[in-house]
């Protein structure tokens, strides 16, 4: 469980966004901070490989592609 205290506007705006996709207040923040984290692996992603670091083994995505090609659907390896 956490808690969080928000400046009076932000917590009417999230209100608001959540009222409009039909949302709990906690089920919005769950997924905006799902994608919060997703966006920032995703930049980690990028860094890596720009900075050279070596990423996901071709071996490693071609059984992922594989998996996914029979129907098992798992997120992208990292």
């Amino acid at each position: 469980m956490l808690t969080v205290t928000l400046p009076d506007e932000l917590e009417a705006e999230m209100l608001a966004a959540a009222s409009r996709k039909g949302l709990s207040v906690e089920e919005y923040l769950a997924v905006i901070c799902k994608e919060a984290l997703s966006l920032e692996v995703d930049r980690e992603r990028l860094q890596s490989y720009q900075s050279g670091r070596p990423g996901v083994s071709q071996d490693r995505a071609d059984a992922w592609l594989s998996d996914l090609a029979a129907g098992k659907w798992s997120e992208c390896p990292r």
